[in-house]
């Protein structure tokens, strides 16, 4: 077999389980259908924190029966997205800044672990398809589109590292992460100015920089400074 194609089919199976592991423990079906749609609208901000959300109105707006709607909430509820509670129902979690701030000092620790994964594995192919990832504009944010093309641009950042990372068993235990640090910071999008999102655009292209160049301890140390100091960039 040509050389070039046995790498290509064996990225294209090492892909496939990286998949795998990610879908792991979503639900199937409808109800996973369910699911990832919210998880999305909170993550835009659809859906605000404490906001209470109703089975009936989701079973309407989906058109299904109450069980789908009931196995979406409760995956979501297992990821941290919501909360149910006796006498309230099921409502959208809205973490104290002292949780917040936990989140992101474990979550900078992983992802700066990733980065370091990254440079003892990563190909000259890698490099180049990281150096490809550019921001889209950034005026526009209150805009729910322009948000979506943000987020997109931050997910396939975040992704190809992972992938140079070759590790697909902790990217499938630690995905949820990135989507649940996006809906906390989305949360707070009326605070979300231009300047604080050029500079997170200007940290990330550091990170790259410093990974393409093989400095495993300024890239690491990059990306945990980057992801800690999310939150008083968005919540000053």
């Amino acid at each position: 077999m040509d050389e070039a194609l046995r790498l290509l089919i064996q990225d294209s199976e090492r892909q496939k389980r990286m998949m795998s592991r990610k879908a792991m423990n979503a639900p199937t079906g409808k109800a996973g259908e369910i699911a990832a749609e919210l998880e999305r609208r909170m993550i835009l901000g659809y859906y605000k924190t404490g906001e209470s959300l109703s089975f009936k109105k989701l079973a309407d707006t989906f058109n299904v029966s109450r069980q789908p709607v009931s196995s979406a909430l409760g995956h979501l509820r297992a990821c941290g997205y919501v909360e149910v509670l006796p006498q309230v129902g099921c409502r959208v979690v809205e973490p104290s800044q002292e949780e917040m701030l936990d989140f992101f000092r474990v979550h900078s620790a992983i992802e700066a672990v990733a980065v370091e994964l990254a440079v003892e594995r990563k190909t000259e192919a890698e490099e180049a398809q990281l150096a490809a990832i550019q921001p889209p504009p950034t005026a526009g944010l209150h805009n729910v589109g322009e948000r979506a093309a943000y987020i997109s641009y931050i997910d396939r950042f975040h992704d190809q590292i992972w992938a140079m990372a070759k590790s697909p068993l902790l990217d499938g235990q630690f995905s949820g992460l990135r989507n649940l640090a996006s809906f906390y910071l989305w949360q707070g999008i009326h605070e979300l100015a231009f300047s604080a999102a050029e500079k997170l655009n200007e940290q990330r292209s550091q990170i790259a920089e410093k990974i393409i160049a093989g400095d495993k301890k300024a890239a690491s140390r990059l990306m945990h400074d980057h992801v800690n100091g999310k939150p008083k960039l968005v919540y000053p």
